[in-house]
């Protein structure tokens, strides 16, 4: 046994020292097709792309027509069911007014959550071009009434042969993702839907501030010399100037003519795999939208559902349960103590993410185990009063990427749908191919071999999105989720644990100053009552007083609903720009 013991020791050794040599044999590889990919010429598109025109009619959204079905209301009544309850109001929440008025408008001409979702996801490319597009992916949480939850998995993979490009670009998964969800759920036509981005990009769109941040924060890694739309001159396009994307446009409309094929298969995919060494067509032809088991759990008296594996909502579930068996809804939430318990369950629930969720189609993901609550509470037993717990060390990269967006509607019929979409970084990889920017997710896959997330064929990497809903009676109260990288899974819980565990409204819950964990240090990003501070630092945290960026503590987007009034209310989060409406169905 102990010879053994030293082999499988002996062994790691050599691994690591193996992946050092291999990485530090690559880097003048890696930093040369890095170099020569921000150096490309722009590659010219063989497409007839018209002058903008002022979009001066509104949409028109005509019904899908679907197959002849026995009428529901005839088989209600043979059955003797009343039809289910309606829930009348109706929102949206998600991070640019565009897109909340476009998902608005979807609801107000007959559509559902799914139907005004897909508009909003697509809108949000061409409004926010730096966090979501159809060069990247996601993941989408439905609840309907009377219904079993879902989760639909359309984020970036891994190309068939199992080596991610230089660039880090997986094959997008976005369009994929919205045609499927509509296929099976739409009542609009999805034509329709596209209309509303198609639209914004050829007549353009006001640059906000935060859009003329963000490209003169990511200037540094942009080849601003194929970005003369977004650059002119050199420079990033002002705050107030129109933004005009037509050949993002083009590609939109060859997908409304065409459907995913002109992305997987066609015009689109073609331009793809010339612009992107180590991709090739068939893996795009490869693509499969993956529905996989949502996470459950329970906090402060609700249910909550998670998106599944591979992304982080079932660590939130499992940081959530931990901290309240360790009693985190009796606490004063300035207090040390307060502070404590959710970092340190943070930190156990974390290393679970990294020791076991990875992709659910490849590797063995067992979400029931993990969010057992005795598990949590095993875990509340092994939190010290005033030491760290014993984990092992988190080697993953620390990164201030705050990439993102995160969507939340609920439609009239109660059917709610949280989704999160993303490029990765901002402006992902910094490509753009036919003015839409493409991924950089493959980053986010391990290093090491033996890691559950290691790359695969095929594979999708894991990743800190975190899609939640709480529900009440089997119907959903809260829809949340945020961008913000590696602090998006306790951006999300310290807000849930301020409204489920405590009672706050859901506007001081999303306000209220935030933190995060790395390794000892604690980052806040407000300064500590001084009692709380001296009491942290006497137990071994380093508090740093961090905000690199107004959104690096997430930026939540929520719908909190209330079946008694029908009433739907949201929260604008004063850290971006994202905002909410609501309405209430007048007959």
């Amino acid at each position: 046994m102990m010879t053994d013991r030293w082999l499988n020791y002996v062994l790691s050794i050599v691994v690591v020292l193996g992946l050092l040599v291999v990485t530090v044999y690559n880097q003048p590889r890696v930093r040369e097709e890095r170099a020569a990919f921000l150096a490309q010429e722009l590659v010219e598109v063989d497409l007839d792309i018209a002058a903008p025109e002022e979009a001066t009619e509104a949409v028109q959204l005509r019904q899908r027509e679907r197959p002849e079905e026995t009428s529901p209301e005839l088989e209600t009544e043979v059955a003797g069911f009343e039809p289910p309850p309606v829930l009348d109001g109706y929102g949206v929440s998600a991070s640019h007014p565009t897109a909340v008025e476009v998902g608005m408008e979807v609801l107000e001409g007959g559509g559902n959550a799914i139907d005004a979702a897909v508009a909003v996801a697509y809108t949000l490319g061409v409004a926010e071009p730096f966090g979501s597009g159809i060069g990247g992916g996601g993941t989408m949480l439905i609840k309907r009434e009377g219904e079993e939850p879902r989760v639909l998995d359309y984020r970036e993979i891994a190309p068939i042969n199992g080596i991610p490009p230089t660039s880090d670009i997986g094959v997008p998964g976005f369009v994929a993702g919205m045609d499927r969800i509509h296929d099976e759920y739409g009542t609009v036509q999805l034509e329709d839907l596209i209309e509303y981005a198609a639209r914004l990009a050829e007549s353009g769109i006001e640059v906000d501030p935060y859009l003329n941040e963000r490209l003169q924060g990511a200037a540094h890694r942009l080849p601003i010399h194929m970005l003369p739309r977004f650059f002119p001159e050199g420079q990033a396009i002002a705050a107030g100037q129109m933004l005009h994307q037509p050949e993002y446009a083009v590609a939109l409309r060859l997908i409304q003519e065409q459907g995913p094929a002109a992305f997987y298969e066609g015009a689109i995919g073609q331009q793809i795999v010339e612009a992107v060494p180590g991709l090739e067509l068939a893996d795009l032809g490869a693509y499969e939208v993956l529905e996989v088991e949502p996470g459950r759990g329970t906090f402060g008296g609700y249910e909550v559902l998670a998106a599944g594996a591979p992304v982080a909502a079932p660590t939130v579930i499992q940081l959530l349960q931990t901290a309240e068996a360790r009693g985190i809804n009796d606490l004063d939430l300035a207090s040390a103590d307060a502070f404590h318990v959710q970092i340190q369950a943070w930190r156990l629930a974390n290393s679970q993410r990294i020791d076991r969720i990875g992709d659910p189609s490849i590797e063995d993901v067992v979400l029931a185990e993990l969010l057992d609550p005795a598990v949590s509470q095993g875990f509340a037993d092994l939190i010290p009063p005033d030491a760290f717990a014993e984990v092992p060390e988190d080697v993953e990269a620390v990164t201030e990427e705050t990439d993102t967006t995160h969507v939340v509607v609920v439609d009239e019929d109660g059917t709610m749908v949280s989704m999160t979409n993303t490029l990765s970084n901002f402006f992902g990889s910094g490509l753009a191919v036919s003015g839409f920017f493409l991924n950089d997710q493959l980053k986010n896959f391990a290093p090491d071999p033996a890691s559950v997330n290691a790359v695969a064929p095929l594979k999708r990497p894991r990743s800190f999105v975190a899609p939640l809903m709480l529900l009440e009676d089997d119907r959903p109260v809260l829809g949340i989720g945020s961008p913000g990288g590696r602090r998006i899974p306790n951006a999300v819980a310290q807000v849930i644990v301020r409204w489920a565990g405590h009672g706050e409204e859901l506007e001081s819950a999303v306000q209220q100053p935030r933190f995060h964990m790395e390794r000892a240090r604690l980052l806040v990003e407000a300064p500590l009552d001084s009692d709380a501070l001296e009491q942290l630092v006497s137990w071994g945290y380093e508090v740093r007083e961090h905000l690199p960026t107004t959104e690096y503590y997430g930026a939540i987007q929520a719908l909190e609903v209330d079946w008694d009034t029908g009433e739907v209310t949201g929260a604008n989060e004063i850290r971006r720009q994202g905002t909410w409406a609501s309405s209430t169905r007048v007959d």
